[in-house]
């Protein structure tokens, strides 16, 4: 992190910790305080705060991680919004406690698909948290939570569901991943390509390489 005091004419490097810029294609954004300049948020996995102009930094996590954006009220810094992957939680005293993102119906959805069932059923897989089987259509007044299930794979998974067997789901996810879920029998087996997870490990260590997501398709 550098900070200028004339406008981006010089500039001094204030922290070079690593947290602060992690993933930095993803994350790094970077909040003054609309009422004090040295009190700085810097948004990543979680976010961060400095009262003494960026030289130190406290690390802390609204309700749900991957912290993408932040809003401060220019009359009241206490007042926030924070954007993450679960959705926005509120704060009225400047992040010691957040609103819960659990009374909004948010979710990114990569992409989704349906079964052959009758009625039939939407599957998709949701940024930083499960894949869903959701009805779509209910008994009830409303398609609610009670419609909703995990399924196959991950978050970033296309998913394929056998098409003589609307209960049998294959998901993918991030680094090879691969799993058969029997929603009949609630039996969930891992398939991947080879037996290993590279959470954490750099592209020479694996043994075939594998995108984010990756196709799973059915011969027709």
């Amino acid at each position: 992190m550098f900070r200028s005091d004339d406008g981006g004419n010089s500039w001094t490097k204030t922290n070079d910790d690593r947290n602060l810029r992690q993933r930095a294609w993803y994350y790094t954004r970077i909040y003054a305080d609309t009422k004090d300049d040295n009190i700085v948020y810097v948004l990543n996995v979680s976010y961060h705060k400095s009262t003494d102009g960026g030289r130190t930094f406290s690390t802390s996590n609204a309700p749900h991680g991957d912290h993408h954006d932040l809003w401060i009220a220019p009359e009241d810094p206490q007042r926030m919004i924070i954007g993450d992957d679960g959705g926005a939680q509120v704060s009225f005293d400047g992040g010691e406690n957040w609103s819960t993102y659990l009374n909004q119906p948010t979710a990114q959805f990569y992409r989704v698909v349906t079964d052959n069932a009758f009625p039939y059923r939407i599957y998709g897989a949701q940024q930083d948290n499960s894949t869903v089987r959701i009805a779509h259509r209910t008994e009830g007044s409303s398609i609610t939570e009670r419609d909703w299930e995990p399924s196959a794979g991950g978050e970033s998974a296309h998913l394929a569901v056998d098409p003589l067997d609307n209960d049998i789901v294959y998901g993918g996810s991030y680094g090879g991943l691969l799993t058969r879920q029997n929603h009949r029998t609630k039996q969930e087996q891992t398939i991947n390509v080879w037996p290993d997870n590279p959470m954490g490990a750099g592209a020479e260590a694996m043994k075939y390489r594998f995108q984010w997501n990756y196709p799973i398709f059915f011969s027709s």
